[in-house]
């Protein structure tokens, strides 16, 4: 309780100081303008900005939910044809050598302007991530266990469901937590090279309009699309993975 007091404090004070600057020196206006201006802004062109936000928060979301379907698939896969994870591995680390937000345009060619660009580098972007993590769980997994299930001649669907998923639950996590805030940042960049609408293109537009109440705005609605994804993982992990939430260090 003493720290969300804290916080709240402290945030108190970023906007009193932030207001005191930004509407009482005119250099600070102009680069990040103040509280009571941009709330004014989003007063006059709230239903505009809600539109881009709820764009980039469907491309941010449908590309992550993409990423983790390709992601679980690929490692059952790996879990039913032996080296075949051993064969994928150096492919899938080599194409991290590729700077991936720099494919935006290739997208935008390929998949024209509208979401589905969007949509196809965040689910690029979000792939790694979860797999990686997925696999680092799974190779995490005491040998013993896999002798006990070789005794036990266990199938394969008992071995996915009961075993690999649930002992490598809490890295499978870790990636989608890593994943749903890379979704944004992806959908925003891909939104720079082209975009009918979204929060990508307003920020584009900042530097053009020279609005910084577009921009402050913009970046607190990309933070809001951002905690509201970590915000459900976190959730799912809450109920989800009660059998080793117990660790203080993860509360």
């Amino acid at each position: 309780m003493k720290k969300l007091i804290l916080y709240i404090l402290l945030f108190i004070l970023l906007m009193f100081l932030w207001q005191h600057f930004g509407s009482t020196n005119n250099h600070m206006k102009m680069l990040i303008s103040s509280p009571s201006f941009c709330l004014d802004y989003f007063e006059e062109n709230s239903r505009a900005l809600w539109q881009a936000t709820y764009t980039t928060l469907y491309e941010s979301f449908l590309g992550l939910i993409i990423a983790v379907f390709f992601a679980f698939l690929l490692m059952i896969l790996c879990f039913l044809f032996d080296g075949l994870y051993k064969f994928i591995l150096p492919i899938i680390l080599s194409s991290q050598v590729i700077p991936l937000i720099t494919l935006a345009p290739f997208f935008i060619i390929w998949l024209g302007i509208g979401v589905e660009s969007k949509i196809a580098l965040v689910a690029i972007i979000s792939f790694y991530p979860i797999f990686l993590n997925f696999s680092t769980g799974y190779n995490s997994i005491p040998t013993t266990i896999f002798e006990l299930m070789e005794i036990y001649k266990a199938k394969n669907k008992f071995r996915i469901l009961k075993v690999y998923f649930p002992l490598s639950l809490q890295n499978i996590f870790t990636g989608l937590k890593i994943s749903a805030t890379l979704s944004v940042i992806g959908a925003i960049v891909a939104e720079f090279t082209g975009a009918k609408v979204g929060i990508g293109k307003n920020l584009l537009l900042t530097s053009i309009r020279i609005e910084p109440e577009l921009m402050m705005i913009s970046i607190f609605l990309s933070a809001l699309i951002g905690g509201t994804l970590f915000g459900v993982i976190y959730g799912l992990e809450r109920i989800l993975g009660k059998w080793y939430i117990n660790d203080k260090r993860i509360k």
